[in-house]
């Protein structure tokens, strides 16, 4: 009777110890998948129909989790990955140097004091560049990604679009919608004491009105002493960007302003870029449209102008239908159109 009573107790307390365990920690999985299929004729390119990945966003999948350690803080991490749909391989199409997590690999702590935490990390430039335009973060339809991270005739931000490798990140609590936010990346290269990256942010949101402003200095690419064969002498790239948007529920408005100084020993380039951008629901759709213009001064003097427009129609709070066409245009090369479908679903 004693053995029975001591193994109920036992089972009992493991179950409760379990029952705790699972309420004071949590791990997800998740992710997106986006195909579709397009007419694409590149500037100065050949023309062609694709089955193509990630029209509006590449997929990606995801473990996320955090654990309760008390006081109201929480240990978090993320770990995501992109693949390619078309061949089932990792990484985003066009970037070999990715990965298994190339999208986020972190690990940190959140309370009430901010979050702050280490590892692979998406840059602050970044999520202003696709939080204040309708299209997000569309290598393929969206102006002021492929502006700024997709650059031709020598234009564009340097760096990584959507990570930083080797790098530290804090963000501080909402005061009344007010947040800011740093990081900083280590060159982690022997010999380039000096090679790193910087940025901080000021974000602020309230109802329907979001701005923020963001520096970014770079003194290396992917790897310390590589940015002079991106762009040959440049030594520093310094990036200011400002985003607005504005949800007036019958239509929500999108604006940028970047500039980018690229510090070159023949010559300093500057190079300006606007955007502008609105998403107006019709039915249970969204039209979306954008146009980002780019124009380079001092020892450059080049332009870039494209436009896009989209109509999504979700099928479900998880799944929806989209078509877009894009127009680029830049100086020294022929026109370039993007024009498709596709669908996306998110898990």
């Amino acid at each position: 009777m004693k053995t029975k009573v001591g193994i109920k107790a036992l089972v009992l307390g493991t179950a409760l110890f379990a029952g705790v365990a699972h309420a004071q920690s949590s791990v997800q999985l998740y992710g997106l998948v986006d195909a579709f299929v397009a007419y694409k004729k590149p500037m100065n390119g050949q023309s062609s129909v694709i089955a193509g990945n990630g029209g509006m966003t590449a997929p990606y999948f995801g473990l996320r989790g955090s654990e309760d350690i008390g006081g109201g803080t929480s240990v978090i991490f993320d770990l995501e990955g992109y693949f390619n749909i078309q061949n089932g391989s990792m990484g985003r199409t066009g970037y070999p140097h990715d990965g298994l997590f190339s999208r986020n690999a972190y690990v940190g702590v959140s309370g009430r004091y901010g979050t702050a935490s280490a590892g692979l990390i998406p840059p602050l430039l970044w999520f202003s560049t696709i939080t204040f335009n309708p299209f997000w973060n569309s290598f393929v339809f969206s102006p002021i990604v492929l502006h700024s991270y997709v650059g031709v005739n020598g234009q564009g931000v340097f760096g990584n679009a959507g990570e930083w490798w080797n790098s530290v990140y804090y963000a501080s609590p909402s005061f009344n919608g007010l947040i800011g936010r740093a990081m900083y990346a280590f060159g982690n290269e022997p010999g380039h004491l000096g090679q790193n990256k910087w940025s901080g942010q000021v974000s602020y949101s309230n109802g329907g009105f979001a701005t923020s402003m963001v520096y970014q200095q770079i003194k290396y690419s992917q790897n310390a002493g590589d940015l002079a064969t991106v762009l040959p002498g440049m030594t520093t790239q310094s990036v200011v960007n400002l985003g607005m948007s504005y949800d007036l529920h019958y239509v929500k408005l999108y604006g940028q302003y970047q500039h980018i100084w690229d510090s070159i020993p023949n010559g300093d380039v500057g190079i300006d870029t606007g955007q502008l951008g609105f998403s107006i629901p019709v039915g249970v759709g969204r039209i979306l449209g954008s146009d980002a213009y780019s124009k380079s001064s001092g020892h450059s003097s080049v332009y870039r102008n494209s436009w896009a427009l989209s109509y999504d129609y979700p099928l479900s709070k998880r799944t929806d239908v989209y078509v877009a066409v894009l127009s680029d245009r830049a100086s020294k090369m022929s026109s370039g159109t993007t024009a498709g479908g596709g669908i996306r679903t998110q898990f």
